[in-house]
């Protein structure tokens, strides 16, 4: 059943939330491509990409590579000063293009970089994009000084040769020695996804490619259409609510300019779909530009997260069913059918130590990522969480407090959770954690680290005085 947008509602949220912290940014593939499923550069996509975005304000991030420079420069430099539009650079393949050789892989990103600065004088941030990514990649992006890294795919396996399931989501300064961890300090190149997924249904279906905000497959999904963008709005507000608790929270979306036209250079897909595409882009990117949040490009929010945060930081994010129920077709059976909800609220949290994923109702880490003391590129990071009782529960009109008693564990960072109807409560002392807090009045978490021996961890919730919600 479709579920109509509550302008009222939004309206009122916004009211509530910085929703300014929300930073959104839209991606366009704008490269030069010589394959089988297409030639040349997709004037047509772009064009008509550029007119969809810029109607609504949001400045595009334009992926180009060194032969599409010569052929985009007048367009991108126009709409660079008139709509903020900005530019990163397209890697060669580190395998299929240099023969996994690093300073080969050096020398044609350097060549590319320098017929961007040629012909884009005001680019300042340096911003590499690709999906299949390595450790010599991000290696060779240090010593570059590059500042980001476009093409992270939340628990995406195997779809078009990206294997990502077991990183963060969102951004965070990525480890050379293992590209799919957050750096244990302050690293040099940020992450950066390549579109936003819907966390709470990739967490319970483990299907992100279906359930994202690439126009083509939420559109041969089923979860969205020409005319009806709604999945997308509800997610997008699910993003928003959580500007609540997070300094900043990240939006990026993209859409390859290839598959925005139907022509003798790119038919990728037929003219419906480019045409669908063209249509829920332009109201969802109307949907957005109505949000008062920040509309920025991928190299400012590189410098932003850089400037603000000296180390990866920490991301809060209670993640709801947005409701898309995808069809059953072809496309989403490819990889043995989709699940579909709908499925409980869940609360995912990562930092530079650890990935917490906790279901509505559950105290215990119903996924417990620890990227401490793990070296391996294909390890997803995954550990076994210990058990938890939970003694001394009394709740009152006024106070709520129990103790989480955790058995034996080896030393890893860890996380706990507590649900309730929880508005108008405060913490007013937990024992043992390195971090507390009440996300949007409907749970408590707790970050702590296990020290190899059991824990007592006491928690104590009291109702704010004259609480004025």
């Amino acid at each position: 059943m479709k579920t109509e947008t509550n302008t009222e509602t939004k309206t009122q949220l916004n009211t509530q939330l910085n929703t300014r912290n929300l930073i959104y940014t839209f991606v366009s593939y704008a490269a030069h491509y010589d394959t089988s499923w297409g030639r040349g550069v997709a004037l047509d996509g772009i064009d008509r990409t550029a007119e969809l975005a810029h109607k609504h304000g949001i400045p595009v991030t334009w992926i180009v590579n060194g032969k599409s420079v010569p052929v985009l420069r007048e367009r991108i430099a126009a709409w660079h000063d008139e709509f903020g539009d900005d530019v990163i650079l397209q890697t060669p393949f580190f395998i299929e293009d240099t023969g996994a050789d690093k300073e080969a892989f050096k020398r044609r990103l350097e060549e590319d970089w320098r017929i961007v600065r040629e012909a884009f004088p005001w680019v300042r941030t340096k911003v590499a994009a690709r999906g299949k990514i390595y450790n010599e990649v991000i290696e060779a992006l240090e010593e570059l000084e590059f500042s980001g890294m476009w093409g992270y795919c939340w628990e995406q396996v195997w779809w078009d040769g990206i294997t990502h399931n077991g990183i963060p989501w969102g951004s965070w300064y990525v480890d050379p020695s293992r590209y799919k961890a957050p750096h244990p300090g302050k690293g040099r190149v940020v992450a950066c996804e390549w579109t936003a997924r819907d966390l709470n249904a990739t967490f319970h279906s483990g299907c992100p490619v279906i359930y994202s905000t690439d126009p083509n497959d939420v559109l041969r999904a089923g979860l969205c259409d020409v005319g009806d963008v709604e999945y997308w709005k509800r997610l997008f507000d699910v993003y928003l609510e959580n500007t609540a608790h997070n300094d900043r929270v990240f939006f990026l979306q993209q859409q390859e300019a290839h598959e925005m036209e139907f022509t003798d250079r790119f038919a990728v897909f037929p003219a419906d779909h480019v045409e669908a595409c063209a249509g829920m882009l332009d109201l969802f990117f109307a949907y957005v530009a109505s949000s008062s949040v920040t509309l920025t490009t991928v190299p400012r929010a590189m410098e932003m997260y850089r400037r603000e945060n000296a180390e990866t930081a920490p991301s809060y994010m209670l993640a709801r069913d947005a409701g898309g129920r995808p069809q059953t077709n072809e496309y989403t059976v490819t990889l043995g059918g989709t699940a579909s909800g709908p499925w409980p609220k869940t609360f995912l949290y990562y930092d530079k130590e650890c990935q917490l994923a906790f279901v509505d109702g559950e105290c215990v880490p119903r996924r417990l990522r620890s990227y401490v003391g793990r070296t391996g590129v294909h390890d997803t990071f995954d550990a076994q969480p210990p058990q938890v009782f939970v003694r001394g529960y009394d709740k009152t009109g006024d106070r709520i407090v129990m103790t989480f008693d955790i058995g034996h564990a080896p030393p890893m960072p860890f996380g706990l959770a507590y649900w309730d109807d929880l508005s108008g409560y405060e913490i007013e002392s937990c024992s043992e954690v390195a971090a507390a807090k009440v996300i949007l009045g409907e749970l408590v978490f707790l970050r702590l680290e296990l020290k190899g021996k059991p824990t007592a961890i006491e928690l104590r919730l009291k109702k704010k005085i004259n609480d004025d919600r």
